[in-house]
């Protein structure tokens, strides 16, 4: 079953291909109609080795809220350990068939379990076998320089670091694969000079869960 999880729209990637190496300090992400797009991540390949400097793995926080994943998308490295704490006073059963780190963590209030590594890039979709509703995404990178952007849909890189192509992920992405020259990128700026990325997204469902995600995109 696994293995028919996984490629779906939630870990789509769009490629943007720059033809030259470049840098940059803003961006702006947004939909088809012009809204902006928070939390879509950016991933850069970047040319100039400084940048790239590795650190030691890190651990970060998935929390469960009031039924929701804490945040909704956490970014992270390879190599980086999550942890699950589980701020609700309910049992939550935490999982993913996602090919990039398949688990499941049965989690009490109060009672925390180890951290778990995530040591392989790409994207993790969460889900509670309790409570289907319950939806979340790690992201996992494989370069230093990943943004995510913020509720206006803007996310900055520092100017020092140049790069020849970006990665652009947003769960509700509905495009496969857009390849973009930087000629074209650089020549969509708005008025206050940030680079604009245009994703076609599709309207979540009234009730989206888990299991209707991977039934309607599972491959």
């Amino acid at each position: 079953m696994i293995n028919r999880l996984l490629n779906t729209s939630s870990i789509v990637i769009t490629l943007l291909v720059l033809c030259t190496q470049a840098s940059a300090a803003s961006f702006l992400v947004q939909d088809q109609h012009g809204l902006p797009l928070k939390n879509a991540v950016l991933e850069f390949s970047v040319t100039n080795p400084a940048a790239e400097a590795v650190s030691p793995p890190n651990t970060l926080i998935m929390d469960q809220v009031d039924k929701l994943f804490k945040p909704e998308v956490l970014v992270i490295h390879q190599g980086d350990y999550v942890n699950f704490p589980n701020s609700d006073n309910i049992r939550h059963h935490v999982y993913s068939f996602s090919s990039v780190k398949p688990f499941e963590l049965k989690l009490y209030s109060g009672k925390s379990k180890a951290p778990l590594q995530f040591d392989v890039a790409g994207v993790a979709v969460l889900g509670c076998n309790i409570h289907d509703s319950m939806i979340g995404y790690i992201y996992i990178a494989s370069s230093t320089q990943v943004l995510m952007t913020n509720e206006q849909g803007i996310a900055r890189l520092a100017d020092t670091v140049a790069y020849d192509s970006v990665n652009v992920w947003h769960a509700s992405s509905v495009t496969r694969l857009t390849n973009m020259s930087y000629e074209d990128l650089s020549k969509s700026k708005n008025n206050n000079g940030a680079l604009v990325i245009n994703l076609v997204v599709e309207a979540p469902e009234p009730r989206n869960t888990f299991q209707s995600i991977f039934k309607k995109n599972g491959q």
